[in-house]
């Protein structure tokens, strides 16, 4: 592999300033590459620059504002639509990250592309598959959000500090000398910067957000809304009504506008339907399959089973309800550290 290119994707960060620093020093060619996506991010590219100067590596900006406008930007306002809760993170990573920055990195003559991402790619000789595992540091662990990549993808991907801790990561940063070493991380959603989602949407969204009622779970009107696009399941703040006692989001109603409260107890359901499966560590899905299932990022993954459905989608049930399983978020499956695959939720199953 010495004699391969590696393109570093260079935030400004110090996950994948160390990132590059590390493979620098094993004598890797390599270049840094930084991606523009339309909103401001001018400091994070001086801070790649800067860094890619002190290590002595080429650096080269792409402006993947189109490509990200059009695969993440409009699904996330389209799910929001939907009454649906979308994981921006998710969809960019195979499409953006790993899609159209490698596209400009092989333009730029690389082999492979490395990032700063808590996670470790592993190959099964005996499945003759590239695995996917959780980072060491599982507070900081990006499985989740990788767990849409295909084989292809994994087998060109590097993740140099998927073993380290996020301290330790820092404090090699100190000692490679990068002025990123105390740098905080980037906020969840990038493209949202001092606004709520609402005002984005209703911003950048070709439809309007039109008001609706909000329901009890028997049906009887509580109050009015001025757009679904404010509330997603398991949500407790600014739901305009006072009840006396803490109620829910528990559901949402696209068609109708309609977006139903409830108690807690409400939000515990016993499974979901999931589409477009991206296996992973197996080739398909032909029988029930013990797994841990996560239903969002900081959720703490379950004991389920999984079960083949109609047209390619799958049936899973956990054990025991979960709470807040949410139509448009990502059901990822575990075999301990092992990504097993993922699904995107879709129907939520009483």
């Amino acid at each position: 592999m010495y004699k391969k290119k590696i393109a570093v994707a260079m935030s400004g960060g110090v996950d994948s300033s160390v990132a590059a620093a590390f493979l620098k020093k094993k004598g890797f060619d390599l270049i840094g590459i930084t991606m523009t996506l339309g909103h401001n991010n001018k400091s994070d590219i001086e801070d790649a620059r800067h860094v890619a100067s002190i290590l002595g590596i080429p650096h080269h900006v792409v402006s993947l504002k189109e490509e990200f406008s059009k695969t993440v930007i409009s699904y996330f306002i389209e799910e929001y639509h939907r009454g649906r809760t979308p994981n921006p993170c998710a969809k960019c990573n195979p499409a953006i990250k790993f899609g159209a920055l490698f596209d400009k990195a092989e333009e730029l003559g690389a082999d492979y592309i490395a990032t700063g991402h808590y996670a470790v790619i592993n190959y099964s000789e005996s499945d003759k598959r590239y695995i996917l595992q959780r980072g060491k540091e599982k507070g900081k662990d990006q499985s989740y959000f990788l767990s849409r990549l295909s084989q292809e993808a994994l087998s060109r991907i590097l993740f140099p500090i998927g073993t380290y801790t996020k301290e330790k990561i820092r404090s090699l940063a100190d000692k490679f000398g990068l002025p990123v070493a105390e740098k905080k991380g980037s906020q969840e959603v990038c493209f949202i910067i001092n606004e709520s989602v609402s005002d984005f949407i209703k911003k950048t969204s070709s439809r309007d957000l039109k008001p609706g009622k909000i329901l009890d779970t028997e049906g009887n009107i509580l109050g009015m809304h001025n757009g679904i696009e404010s509330f997603t399941i398991g949500q407790r703040k600014g739901l305009g009504i006072a009840l006396g006692r803490p109620v829910y989001v528990t559901g949402i109603d696209a068609e109708t506008g309609s977006v139903y409260i409830g108690d807690n107890d409400d939000l515990y359901k016993k499974g979901f339907i999931g589409t477009n499966p991206n296996w992973i560590a197996i080739p398909g899905l032909t029988k029930p399959l013990r797994v841990e299932t996560r239903i969002r990022y900081m959720h703490k993954p379950r004991i389920s089973t999984l079960m083949p459905a109609e047209n390619g989608s799958i049936i899973v049930e956990f054990d025991k309800t979960q709470r807040a399983i949410t139509p448009g978020q990502l059901g990822v499956f575990y075999d301990k550290d092992t990504v097993i695959g993922s699904a995107w939720i879709d129907t939520v199953l009483q």
